[in-house]
Protein backbone atom coordinates (compact mmCIF):
# COMPACT_ATOMS: atom_id res chain seq x y z
CA UNK A 1 0.00 0.00 0.00
CA UNK A 2 1.12 3.25 -0.11
CA UNK A 3 0.43 6.36 2.43
CA UNK A 4 0.62 10.05 1.78
CA UNK A 5 2.86 12.08 4.18
CA UNK A 6 1.73 15.66 5.23
CA UNK A 7 4.47 18.22 5.38
CA UNK A 8 5.12 20.47 8.50
CA UNK A 9 4.88 24.25 8.12
CA UNK A 10 8.31 25.93 7.34
CA UNK A 11 10.43 26.97 4.31
CA UNK A 12 13.11 28.69 3.11
CA UNK A 13 12.16 28.37 -0.84
CA UNK A 14 11.98 30.55 -2.88
CA UNK A 15 10.60 30.07 -5.91
CA UNK A 16 12.41 32.89 -8.46
CA UNK A 17 15.72 31.08 -7.71
CA UNK A 18 15.73 28.99 -11.02
CA UNK A 19 17.93 27.73 -13.67
CA UNK A 20 19.61 30.53 -15.80
CA UNK A 21 19.04 28.97 -19.09
CA UNK A 22 16.35 28.25 -20.88
CA UNK A 23 16.91 24.42 -22.01
CA UNK A 24 15.24 23.40 -18.45
CA UNK A 25 11.71 22.28 -18.22
CA UNK A 26 9.64 22.42 -14.65
CA UNK A 27 9.00 18.06 -14.02
CA UNK A 28 5.66 18.07 -12.70
CA UNK A 29 4.74 16.06 -10.47
CA UNK A 30 7.74 15.64 -9.07
CA UNK A 31 7.58 11.71 -8.31
CA UNK A 32 11.03 10.66 -7.80
CA UNK A 33 11.36 13.20 -5.11
CA UNK A 34 8.59 12.78 -3.19
CA UNK A 35 9.22 8.93 -3.05
CA UNK A 36 12.47 8.78 -1.55
CA UNK A 37 12.17 11.59 0.88
CA UNK A 38 8.81 10.78 2.18
CA UNK A 39 10.18 6.92 2.95
CA UNK A 40 13.60 8.17 4.21
CA UNK A 41 11.65 10.70 6.30
CA UNK A 42 9.57 7.58 7.61
CA UNK A 43 12.74 5.62 8.35
CA UNK A 44 13.96 8.55 10.48
CA UNK A 45 10.84 9.34 12.68
CA UNK A 46 11.19 5.26 13.18
CA UNK A 47 7.34 5.14 11.53
CA UNK A 48 7.88 3.39 8.79
CA UNK A 49 5.80 -0.11 8.41
CA UNK A 50 7.46 -2.72 6.32
CA UNK A 51 5.73 -3.40 3.33
CA UNK A 52 4.25 -0.01 3.15
CA UNK A 53 5.39 2.76 0.46
CA UNK A 54 5.50 6.76 1.75
CA UNK A 55 5.47 9.51 -0.50
CA UNK A 56 5.31 13.21 0.42
CA UNK A 57 2.07 15.32 -0.38
CA UNK A 58 4.14 17.79 -1.93
CA UNK A 59 7.69 19.44 -1.88
CA UNK A 60 8.68 21.81 0.72
CA UNK A 61 7.48 25.42 -0.39
CA UNK A 62 9.37 27.35 -3.23
CA UNK A 63 11.20 23.97 -4.61
CA UNK A 64 10.61 23.44 -7.68
CA UNK A 65 11.73 20.33 -9.99
CA UNK A 66 13.33 21.06 -13.58
CA UNK A 67 15.28 18.62 -16.10
CA UNK A 68 17.22 19.22 -19.04
CA UNK A 69 18.07 16.94 -21.67
CA UNK A 70 22.73 16.26 -21.07
CA UNK A 71 24.43 18.29 -23.76
CA UNK A 72 27.26 15.34 -24.71
CA UNK A 73 24.15 12.75 -24.16
CA UNK A 74 20.78 13.56 -25.68
CA UNK A 75 19.28 10.02 -24.45
CA UNK A 76 20.45 11.50 -21.12
CA UNK A 77 18.25 14.12 -18.74
CA UNK A 78 19.39 15.49 -16.04
CA UNK A 79 17.14 16.79 -12.87
CA UNK A 80 18.03 19.41 -10.29
CA UNK A 81 15.64 20.83 -7.75
CA UNK A 82 16.05 24.67 -7.58
CA UNK A 83 14.67 26.95 -4.86
CA UNK A 84 17.86 27.62 -2.71
CA UNK A 85 18.24 30.68 -0.99
CA UNK A 86 21.25 30.84 -2.74
CA UNK A 87 20.22 29.76 -6.09
CA UNK A 88 22.20 26.70 -5.78
CA UNK A 89 20.63 23.79 -6.83
CA UNK A 90 20.32 19.97 -5.72
CA UNK A 91 21.30 17.17 -8.00
CA UNK A 92 19.61 14.14 -5.96
CA UNK A 93 17.07 13.36 -3.44
CA UNK A 94 20.12 11.91 -1.40
CA UNK A 95 21.72 15.51 -1.29
CA UNK A 96 18.65 17.48 -0.59
CA UNK A 97 17.62 15.15 2.10
CA UNK A 98 19.65 16.88 5.12
CA UNK A 99 18.50 20.31 3.90
CA UNK A 100 14.73 18.45 3.73
CA UNK A 101 14.73 17.28 7.33
CA UNK A 102 16.60 20.27 8.58
CA UNK A 103 13.61 22.13 7.56
CA UNK A 104 11.28 19.98 8.93
CA UNK A 105 12.62 20.34 11.93
CA UNK A 106 13.14 24.01 12.63
CA UNK A 107 11.43 25.60 9.93
CA UNK A 108 14.57 26.78 8.34
CA UNK A 109 17.37 28.93 9.98
CA UNK A 110 21.30 28.52 10.70
CA UNK A 111 22.77 24.89 11.51
CA UNK A 112 21.69 22.92 8.57
CA UNK A 113 24.06 20.48 7.86
CA UNK A 114 23.62 19.92 4.19
CA UNK A 115 26.35 20.33 1.66
CA UNK A 116 24.98 23.36 -0.79
CA UNK A 117 24.35 25.34 2.80
CA UNK A 118 28.05 24.76 3.67
CA UNK A 119 29.42 25.41 0.46
CA UNK A 120 31.37 28.35 -0.10
CA UNK A 121 28.99 31.38 -0.28
CA UNK A 122 26.19 29.15 0.16
CA UNK A 123 25.15 30.28 3.40
CA UNK A 124 25.38 34.06 5.15
CA UNK A 125 26.72 32.42 7.83
CA UNK A 126 28.92 29.30 7.20
CA UNK A 127 28.46 26.51 10.03
CA UNK A 128 31.90 25.77 9.84
CA UNK A 129 33.78 29.17 10.12
CA UNK A 130 35.05 29.83 13.05
CA UNK A 131 34.59 33.27 14.77
CA UNK A 132 36.15 35.44 17.87
CA UNK A 133 33.18 37.75 18.33
CA UNK A 134 30.01 37.59 19.72
CA UNK A 135 27.52 37.27 17.19
CA UNK A 136 25.32 40.15 17.79
CA UNK A 137 21.22 39.77 17.63
CA UNK A 138 20.74 42.05 14.76
CA UNK A 139 22.66 40.38 12.51
CA UNK A 140 20.96 37.09 14.12
CA UNK A 141 17.03 38.42 13.71
CA UNK A 142 18.20 39.12 10.13
CA UNK A 143 20.21 36.08 8.84
CA UNK A 144 16.85 34.14 10.16
CA UNK A 145 14.91 36.31 8.46
CA UNK A 146 16.79 35.61 5.13
CA UNK A 147 17.42 32.54 5.83
CA UNK A 148 13.45 32.14 5.26
CA UNK A 149 11.68 31.56 8.78
CA UNK A 150 8.21 31.76 8.86
CA UNK A 151 6.58 34.47 8.26
CA UNK A 152 2.47 35.79 8.09
CA UNK A 153 2.68 37.14 3.88
CA UNK A 154 -0.76 38.41 3.09
CA UNK A 155 -1.68 35.70 0.13
CA UNK A 156 -1.81 37.75 -2.93
CA UNK A 157 2.25 38.00 -1.77
CA UNK A 158 2.74 34.38 -0.56
CA UNK A 159 5.06 33.20 -3.51
CA UNK A 160 5.02 29.43 -2.02
CA UNK A 161 2.35 28.30 -4.19
CA UNK A 162 2.68 29.98 -7.82
CA UNK A 163 0.28 29.73 -10.75
CA UNK A 164 1.48 29.00 -14.74
CA UNK A 165 3.50 32.70 -14.90
CA UNK A 166 4.92 32.52 -11.46
CA UNK A 167 2.41 35.05 -9.61
CA UNK A 168 1.08 33.87 -6.32
CA UNK A 169 -1.51 31.66 -6.59
CA UNK A 170 -3.99 33.67 -4.39
CA UNK A 171 -6.45 30.86 -4.76
CA UNK A 172 -4.77 28.10 -3.44
CA UNK A 173 -3.11 29.97 -0.96
CA UNK A 174 -6.33 31.30 0.66
CA UNK A 175 -7.44 27.91 0.67
CA UNK A 176 -4.23 26.48 2.80
CA UNK A 177 -5.05 29.11 4.86
CA UNK A 178 -8.43 28.13 5.47
CA UNK A 179 -7.36 24.61 6.19
CA UNK A 180 -5.34 26.56 9.01
CA UNK A 181 -7.83 28.50 10.44
CA UNK A 182 -11.18 26.47 10.10
CA UNK A 183 -13.11 29.84 9.29
CA UNK A 184 -11.90 32.43 6.63
CA UNK A 185 -13.68 35.51 4.98
CA UNK A 186 -10.90 37.74 3.08
CA UNK A 187 -10.50 40.31 0.14
CA UNK A 188 -8.76 38.41 -2.76
CA UNK A 189 -6.19 40.56 -3.89
CA UNK A 190 -3.07 40.17 -6.39
CA UNK A 191 -0.95 42.83 -6.01
CA UNK A 192 1.70 40.60 -8.25
CA UNK A 193 0.02 40.60 -10.95
CA UNK A 194 -0.92 43.23 -13.34
CA UNK A 195 -3.89 41.79 -14.79
CA UNK A 196 -4.99 42.28 -11.26
CA UNK A 197 -3.93 45.57 -11.22
CA UNK A 198 -4.78 46.50 -14.33
CA UNK A 199 -8.82 45.40 -13.75
CA UNK A 200 -8.54 47.74 -10.05
CA UNK A 201 -8.10 50.95 -12.25
CA UNK A 202 -10.52 50.48 -14.64
CA UNK A 203 -13.16 48.63 -12.49
CA UNK A 204 -14.77 51.25 -11.13
CA UNK A 205 -15.90 52.85 -14.57
CA UNK A 206 -16.86 49.12 -15.81
CA UNK A 207 -19.09 48.93 -12.63
CA UNK A 208 -20.36 52.58 -13.16
CA UNK A 209 -21.24 52.25 -17.06
CA UNK A 210 -23.24 49.12 -16.06
CA UNK A 211 -25.57 50.19 -13.60
CA UNK A 212 -26.57 53.57 -15.22
CA UNK A 213 -27.10 52.16 -18.49
CA UNK A 214 -29.91 49.81 -19.58
CA UNK A 215 -29.59 45.66 -19.59
CA UNK A 216 -30.28 45.77 -23.74
CA UNK A 217 -27.30 47.92 -23.51
CA UNK A 218 -24.23 45.88 -25.95
CA UNK A 219 -21.33 45.32 -23.06
CA UNK A 220 -17.60 45.19 -24.06
CA UNK A 221 -17.53 40.93 -24.38
CA UNK A 222 -20.97 40.31 -25.82
CA UNK A 223 -21.56 38.54 -28.73
CA UNK A 224 -24.11 39.57 -31.23
CA UNK A 225 -25.47 39.86 -34.67
CA UNK A 226 -24.97 42.10 -36.87
CA UNK A 227 -25.35 43.96 -40.31
CA UNK A 228 -22.42 45.43 -41.86
CA UNK A 229 -24.15 47.15 -44.93
CA UNK A 230 -27.61 48.71 -45.06
CA UNK A 231 -28.67 50.91 -48.07
CA UNK A 232 -30.18 54.58 -47.18
CA UNK A 233 -33.26 54.69 -45.66
CA UNK A 234 -33.53 51.01 -44.85
CA UNK A 235 -33.65 49.26 -41.60
CA UNK A 236 -33.96 45.52 -40.43
CA UNK A 237 -37.85 44.86 -38.73
CA UNK A 238 -39.45 41.81 -38.67
CA UNK A 239 -42.33 41.26 -41.38
CA UNK A 240 -46.15 39.65 -40.80
CA UNK A 241 -44.48 35.97 -40.98
CA UNK A 242 -41.98 36.74 -38.61
CA UNK A 243 -38.51 36.75 -40.66
CA UNK A 244 -36.52 39.52 -40.19
CA UNK A 245 -36.11 41.23 -43.68
CA UNK A 246 -34.48 44.56 -44.44
CA UNK A 247 -37.23 47.43 -44.62
CA UNK A 248 -36.64 50.22 -47.27
CA UNK A 249 -39.18 53.22 -46.03
CA UNK A 250 -39.35 55.29 -48.94
CA UNK A 251 -41.12 52.42 -50.77
CA UNK A 252 -42.81 50.68 -47.60
CA UNK A 253 -41.11 46.92 -49.41
CA UNK A 254 -39.12 44.49 -47.68
CA UNK A 255 -35.94 44.10 -49.54
CA UNK A 256 -35.10 40.14 -48.18
CA UNK A 257 -33.19 38.92 -45.39
CA UNK A 258 -29.94 40.98 -43.88
CA UNK A 259 -26.82 39.42 -44.29
CA UNK A 260 -26.42 38.62 -41.07
CA UNK A 261 -22.63 37.85 -38.70
CA UNK A 262 -21.64 37.29 -35.31
CA UNK A 263 -18.81 39.62 -33.58
CA UNK A 264 -17.45 40.57 -30.32
CA UNK A 265 -18.35 43.92 -29.06
CA UNK A 266 -14.49 45.38 -28.16
CA UNK A 267 -16.27 48.82 -27.41
CA UNK A 268 -19.57 50.85 -26.76
CA UNK A 269 -20.67 54.00 -27.37
CA UNK A 270 -18.50 56.51 -25.37
CA UNK A 271 -21.62 59.00 -24.99
CA UNK A 272 -24.88 58.46 -23.79
CA UNK A 273 -27.29 55.94 -25.98
CA UNK A 274 -31.02 55.63 -25.33
CA UNK A 275 -33.95 53.79 -27.17
CA UNK A 276 -33.89 55.90 -30.30
CA UNK A 277 -30.37 53.92 -30.83
CA UNK A 278 -32.43 51.42 -32.00
CA UNK A 279 -34.20 52.35 -34.69
CA UNK A 280 -32.38 53.98 -37.75
CA UNK A 281 -32.35 57.82 -37.88
CA UNK A 282 -34.83 59.46 -39.58
CA UNK A 283 -34.01 62.80 -39.33
CA UNK A 284 -30.33 63.06 -40.05
CA UNK A 285 -27.51 61.12 -41.03
CA UNK A 286 -26.20 58.22 -38.92
CA UNK A 287 -22.40 58.39 -38.27
CA UNK A 288 -20.18 55.80 -37.13
CA UNK A 289 -19.07 58.08 -34.18
CA UNK A 290 -22.61 58.99 -32.77
CA UNK A 291 -23.55 55.49 -30.98
CA UNK A 292 -21.34 53.44 -33.00
CA UNK A 293 -19.52 50.40 -31.31
CA UNK A 294 -16.52 48.23 -32.33
CA UNK A 295 -17.50 44.86 -33.47
CA UNK A 296 -14.47 42.37 -34.43
CA UNK A 297 -16.05 38.89 -36.36
CA UNK A 298 -15.90 35.82 -33.99
CA UNK A 299 -13.42 33.42 -35.10
CA UNK A 300 -13.61 29.57 -34.46
CA UNK A 301 -12.58 28.76 -31.13
CA UNK A 302 -11.53 25.24 -33.27
CA UNK A 303 -8.67 26.73 -35.72
CA UNK A 304 -5.69 28.38 -34.95
CA UNK A 305 -6.42 30.87 -38.02
CA UNK A 306 -7.83 34.35 -36.05
CA UNK A 307 -7.37 36.32 -38.56
CA UNK A 308 -11.17 37.11 -38.42
CA UNK A 309 -10.68 39.57 -35.47
CA UNK A 310 -8.52 41.88 -37.28
CA UNK A 311 -11.87 42.77 -39.62
CA UNK A 312 -13.24 45.06 -37.07
CA UNK A 313 -16.08 47.62 -38.06
CA UNK A 314 -18.13 50.66 -36.44
CA UNK A 315 -21.56 50.31 -36.40
CA UNK A 316 -24.38 51.98 -34.93
CA UNK A 317 -26.25 50.19 -32.28
CA UNK A 318 -29.59 49.46 -34.60
CA UNK A 319 -27.57 47.47 -37.17
CA UNK A 320 -27.53 44.97 -34.30
CA UNK A 321 -28.97 42.16 -32.37
CA UNK A 322 -28.13 40.25 -29.24
CA UNK A 323 -26.96 36.88 -30.34
CA UNK A 324 -29.15 34.57 -28.06
CA UNK A 325 -31.59 35.49 -30.68
CA UNK A 326 -30.51 33.84 -33.50
CA UNK A 327 -32.69 31.25 -34.12
CA UNK A 328 -35.88 33.65 -33.84
CA UNK A 329 -33.81 36.38 -36.65
CA UNK A 330 -32.20 33.49 -39.12
CA UNK A 331 -36.14 31.97 -39.46
CA UNK A 332 -36.33 30.96 -42.90
CA UNK A 333 -32.80 31.81 -43.74
CA UNK A 334 -31.04 28.93 -45.38
CA UNK A 335 -28.37 27.43 -43.95
CA UNK A 336 -25.97 27.62 -46.82
CA UNK A 337 -26.33 31.22 -46.84
CA UNK A 338 -25.30 31.56 -43.34
CA UNK A 339 -21.83 33.72 -42.48
CA UNK A 340 -19.04 31.40 -40.95
CA UNK A 341 -19.08 33.35 -37.74
CA UNK A 342 -22.66 32.68 -37.00
CA UNK A 343 -21.00 29.11 -36.85
CA UNK A 344 -18.24 30.38 -34.58
CA UNK A 345 -20.59 31.67 -32.27
CA UNK A 346 -22.60 28.85 -31.68
CA UNK A 347 -19.35 26.71 -31.06
CA UNK A 348 -19.30 28.84 -27.72
CA UNK A 349 -22.49 29.06 -26.30
CA UNK A 350 -21.35 26.96 -23.60
CA UNK A 351 -18.32 28.60 -22.17
CA UNK A 352 -18.43 30.64 -19.42
CA UNK A 353 -15.97 32.78 -17.16
CA UNK A 354 -15.88 34.86 -13.97
CA UNK A 355 -14.64 38.12 -13.84
CA UNK A 356 -13.45 40.34 -11.20
CA UNK A 357 -13.13 38.11 -7.88
CA UNK A 358 -13.02 40.17 -4.99
CA UNK A 359 -13.73 38.09 -1.96
CA UNK A 360 -12.73 34.19 -0.42
CA UNK A 361 -15.10 33.28 2.50
CA UNK A 362 -15.27 29.83 3.81
CA UNK A 363 -15.39 26.99 6.43
CA UNK A 364 -13.65 24.11 6.47
CA UNK A 365 -13.66 21.81 3.70
CA UNK A 366 -15.92 24.28 1.95
CA UNK A 367 -15.67 27.74 0.40
CA UNK A 368 -17.09 30.06 -1.64
CA UNK A 369 -15.22 32.74 -4.07
CA UNK A 370 -17.28 35.77 -4.89
CA UNK A 371 -17.29 37.55 -8.58
CA UNK A 372 -19.13 41.03 -9.76
CA UNK A 373 -19.90 39.28 -12.38
CA UNK A 374 -19.25 36.03 -14.98
CA UNK A 375 -19.87 35.76 -18.89
CA UNK A 376 -21.90 33.00 -19.76
CA UNK A 377 -22.56 32.05 -23.63
CA UNK A 378 -22.86 35.16 -25.37
CA UNK A 379 -23.42 37.59 -22.74
CA UNK A 380 -21.83 39.38 -19.81
CA UNK A 381 -23.92 39.41 -16.81
CA UNK A 382 -23.31 41.78 -13.34
CA UNK A 383 -24.68 41.53 -9.87
CA UNK A 384 -27.39 43.51 -10.14
CA UNK A 385 -28.50 43.01 -13.56
CA UNK A 386 -32.19 40.87 -13.85
CA UNK A 387 -32.20 37.84 -15.92
CA UNK A 388 -34.34 35.69 -17.76
CA UNK A 389 -34.55 31.55 -16.03
CA UNK A 390 -34.93 28.75 -18.00
CA UNK A 391 -38.10 27.12 -17.42
CA UNK A 392 -38.32 23.68 -15.89
CA UNK A 393 -39.36 20.40 -17.06
CA UNK A 394 -39.31 20.80 -20.82
CA UNK A 395 -41.63 23.84 -20.52
CA UNK A 396 -41.94 26.32 -23.84
CA UNK A 397 -42.66 28.88 -22.40
CA UNK A 398 -40.43 31.59 -20.06
CA UNK A 399 -42.07 32.99 -16.69
CA UNK A 400 -39.59 33.65 -14.21
CA UNK A 401 -36.98 36.05 -13.49
CA UNK A 402 -34.24 36.62 -11.00
CA UNK A 403 -32.38 39.81 -9.48
CA UNK A 404 -28.84 38.79 -8.83
CA UNK A 405 -27.59 38.79 -5.65
CA UNK A 406 -24.36 37.16 -5.67
CA UNK A 407 -22.06 35.23 -8.06
CA UNK A 408 -19.94 32.22 -6.21
CA UNK A 409 -17.59 29.70 -7.24
CA UNK A 410 -18.75 26.91 -4.74
CA UNK A 411 -15.47 24.68 -3.89
CA UNK A 412 -16.46 21.91 -1.91
CA UNK A 413 -14.61 18.72 0.02
CA UNK A 414 -11.08 20.56 0.03
CA UNK A 415 -10.43 17.72 2.19
CA UNK A 416 -10.21 15.24 -0.37
CA UNK A 417 -8.08 16.69 -2.65
CA UNK A 418 -4.59 16.52 -2.64
CA UNK A 419 -2.14 19.29 -1.93
CA UNK A 420 -0.07 18.54 -4.81
CA UNK A 421 -2.41 17.55 -7.25
CA UNK A 422 -1.20 20.54 -9.69
CA UNK A 423 -1.59 18.41 -13.33
CA UNK A 424 -4.93 19.09 -13.06
CA UNK A 425 -6.23 22.88 -12.91
CA UNK A 426 -8.62 22.45 -11.15
CA UNK A 427 -8.52 19.98 -8.38
CA UNK A 428 -11.37 20.79 -6.19
CA UNK A 429 -14.78 19.93 -7.03
CA UNK A 430 -16.18 23.31 -7.77
CA UNK A 431 -19.64 24.45 -9.43
CA UNK A 432 -20.82 27.85 -9.97
CA UNK A 433 -23.40 29.22 -8.14
CA UNK A 434 -26.29 32.23 -8.57
CA UNK A 435 -27.82 33.94 -6.04
CA UNK A 436 -30.82 36.32 -6.16
CA UNK A 437 -34.33 37.20 -5.82
CA UNK A 438 -37.02 35.74 -8.22
CA UNK A 439 -40.23 36.82 -9.04
CA UNK A 440 -42.91 35.04 -11.81
CA UNK A 441 -45.41 36.09 -13.80
CA UNK A 442 -47.02 33.12 -13.10
CA UNK A 443 -49.73 34.02 -10.07
CA UNK A 444 -50.60 30.03 -8.96
CA UNK A 445 -46.93 29.77 -7.95
CA UNK A 446 -46.36 33.13 -6.28
CA UNK A 447 -45.06 32.92 -2.22
CA UNK A 448 -45.73 35.98 -1.02
CA UNK A 449 -47.42 39.33 -1.62
CA UNK A 450 -47.31 40.44 -5.58
CA UNK A 451 -45.38 43.83 -6.18
CA UNK A 452 -47.15 46.08 -8.93
CA UNK A 453 -45.97 47.17 -11.86
CA UNK A 454 -45.21 50.72 -10.41
CA UNK A 455 -43.42 49.93 -7.46
CA UNK A 456 -40.14 51.86 -7.24
CA UNK A 457 -38.30 48.74 -6.01
CA UNK A 458 -38.94 46.98 -9.20
CA UNK A 459 -35.61 46.83 -11.38
CA UNK A 460 -36.25 49.00 -14.64
CA UNK A 461 -35.71 45.45 -17.00
CA UNK A 462 -39.21 44.34 -15.15
CA UNK A 463 -41.02 47.15 -15.55
CA UNK A 464 -44.07 47.08 -18.10
CA UNK A 465 -44.09 43.63 -18.77
CA UNK A 466 -47.27 42.38 -16.46
CA UNK A 467 -49.36 44.24 -13.92
CA UNK A 468 -47.44 42.55 -11.45
CA UNK A 469 -44.53 40.10 -10.47
CA UNK A 470 -44.83 37.40 -8.11
CA UNK A 471 -42.14 36.33 -5.66
CA UNK A 472 -41.24 33.00 -5.69
CA UNK A 473 -39.76 32.37 -2.36
CA UNK A 474 -39.89 34.69 1.23
CA UNK A 475 -38.55 37.90 1.59
CA UNK A 476 -35.65 37.37 3.43
CA UNK A 477 -34.33 33.83 1.59
CA UNK A 478 -32.84 33.84 -1.77
CA UNK A 479 -32.93 31.69 -4.47
CA UNK A 480 -30.10 29.70 -5.59
CA UNK A 481 -29.75 28.48 -9.30
CA UNK A 482 -26.95 27.16 -11.90
CA UNK A 483 -25.47 27.83 -15.07
CA UNK A 484 -28.13 25.54 -17.10
CA UNK A 485 -31.03 27.60 -15.82
CA UNK A 486 -29.41 31.02 -17.38
CA UNK A 487 -31.18 32.17 -20.60
CA UNK A 488 -29.68 35.80 -20.12
CA UNK A 489 -30.61 39.70 -19.60
CA UNK A 490 -33.68 40.75 -19.76
CA UNK A 491 -34.33 43.36 -21.83
CA UNK A 492 -36.33 46.07 -21.37
CA UNK A 493 -39.76 46.20 -22.36
CA UNK A 494 -39.26 48.76 -24.98
CA UNK A 495 -36.54 47.14 -26.45
CA UNK A 496 -38.42 43.98 -26.69
CA UNK A 497 -41.30 45.20 -27.95
CA UNK A 498 -38.79 47.49 -31.38
CA UNK A 499 -37.13 43.71 -31.81
CA UNK A 500 -40.33 41.74 -31.63
CA UNK A 501 -43.80 43.46 -32.54
CA UNK A 502 -46.83 41.62 -31.74
CA UNK A 503 -50.42 42.64 -32.71
CA UNK A 504 -53.70 40.53 -31.75
CA UNK A 505 -56.37 39.83 -34.53
CA UNK A 506 -57.67 43.28 -33.35
CA UNK A 507 -54.10 45.28 -34.46
CA UNK A 508 -53.88 45.89 -30.53
CA UNK A 509 -49.83 45.76 -29.43
CA UNK A 510 -49.22 42.52 -26.98
CA UNK A 511 -46.58 42.43 -24.71
CA UNK A 512 -43.09 40.85 -25.65
CA UNK A 513 -43.12 37.21 -25.14
CA UNK A 514 -40.50 36.29 -22.52
CA UNK A 515 -39.86 33.03 -24.22
CA UNK A 516 -37.83 34.96 -27.14
CA UNK A 517 -34.58 32.85 -27.26
CA UNK A 518 -35.10 30.23 -25.46
CA UNK A 519 -35.01 27.73 -28.15
CA UNK A 520 -32.61 29.20 -29.73
CA UNK A 521 -30.04 28.85 -26.98
CA UNK A 522 -31.26 25.61 -25.88
CA UNK A 523 -30.18 24.36 -29.52
CA UNK A 524 -26.67 26.53 -29.22
CA UNK A 525 -25.63 25.06 -26.23
CA UNK A 526 -26.34 21.29 -27.37
CA UNK A 527 -24.43 22.04 -30.37
CA UNK A 528 -21.56 23.55 -28.72
CA UNK A 529 -21.26 21.03 -26.36
CA UNK A 530 -21.34 18.42 -29.66
CA UNK A 531 -18.45 20.79 -31.79
CA UNK A 532 -16.25 23.11 -29.20
CA UNK A 533 -13.62 20.21 -29.14
CA UNK A 534 -12.48 21.28 -25.79
CA UNK A 535 -15.70 20.22 -24.19
CA UNK A 536 -15.53 17.47 -26.56
CA UNK A 537 -12.31 16.28 -25.56
CA UNK A 538 -13.26 16.35 -21.58
CA UNK A 539 -15.23 13.30 -21.20
CA UNK A 540 -18.40 14.07 -19.20
CA UNK A 541 -18.30 18.04 -19.41
CA UNK A 542 -20.93 20.43 -20.72
CA UNK A 543 -19.31 23.51 -20.34
CA UNK A 544 -15.72 25.00 -21.02
CA UNK A 545 -14.29 26.90 -17.95
CA UNK A 546 -11.85 29.77 -18.98
CA UNK A 547 -10.04 31.67 -17.04
CA UNK A 548 -11.15 34.98 -19.18
CA UNK A 549 -13.62 36.19 -21.90
CA UNK A 550 -10.32 35.83 -24.07
CA UNK A 551 -9.52 32.44 -22.93
CA UNK A 552 -13.18 30.80 -23.11
CA UNK A 553 -13.62 32.75 -26.72
CA UNK A 554 -9.57 31.09 -27.68
CA UNK A 555 -9.10 35.09 -29.20
CA UNK A 556 -5.97 35.83 -30.10
CA UNK A 557 -6.69 39.77 -30.29
CA UNK A 558 -9.37 42.29 -29.21
CA UNK A 559 -9.01 45.53 -30.22
CA UNK A 560 -6.26 45.14 -32.02
CA UNK A 561 -4.03 43.99 -29.44
CA UNK A 562 -2.61 40.38 -28.29
CA UNK A 563 -3.99 39.14 -25.34
CA UNK A 564 -3.40 35.85 -23.00
CA UNK A 565 -1.46 33.20 -24.76
CA UNK A 566 -0.75 35.18 -28.28
CA UNK A 567 0.55 38.36 -26.29
CA UNK A 568 4.52 37.42 -27.38
CA UNK A 569 5.26 40.81 -25.26
CA UNK A 570 3.89 39.45 -22.08
CA UNK A 571 6.13 39.43 -19.43
CA UNK A 572 5.16 38.35 -15.71
CA UNK A 573 8.64 38.15 -14.39
CA UNK A 574 9.09 42.00 -15.75
CA UNK A 575 5.99 43.23 -14.32
CA UNK A 576 6.19 41.59 -10.98
CA UNK A 577 9.81 43.18 -10.85
CA UNK A 578 8.32 46.62 -11.42
CA UNK A 579 5.19 45.91 -9.14
CA UNK A 580 7.29 45.00 -5.66
CA UNK A 581 9.34 48.23 -6.57
CA UNK A 582 6.34 50.15 -6.49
Amino acid sequence: GTVIVPLRTGSDGDVTKTPKTRDYYQVYPPTFYLEKLGMQWMKDRGEAVPGINYVLNALPAGYVLYKRVRPSNTKQVDKYLYGHPSGKYFDSPNRFYPHFKHLMSTGGGIGCPCTVCNAIGGQILPLKQKTTAPLKAGPLLQHQHQRGQPKVVMSGMDASRVDEEGNPDVYRNLVDKLRRTGVLDEDIEEPLSIDWVAEKKILPQRLREIEHSPQWHPRVGDIVLYVKLLPPSTEVCRCKQGDFKIWDSNTKTFLGHPAWEAGLIGQVPSEETDIDDLVMERDKAMSVSYSGIRIEPLPDPNSSDKSLSKRYTYLPIHHTRPFVFWKDILTNVPKERWHPTIKHALTAMATFSLWSKFRFKGQWPDAWIFSRGIYIGSEMLSVGDTIRLVPKADALTVMDVLIIKSIRLKLSNLDLASDNDYDEGRPYNSSICIFGSAYTLDQSRADGEMVLDGDPELPEAMKDYSRAWYPLHPPEKEMLIHLDRVLGRLYEYDAMSLWFPSLSPDKTILPPDLSHGLEGLMGARKFARKTDNRIVSAFGSNWYWGESRAQALDLQTINGLEVGKYDLNRDPKQWRQKLKAV
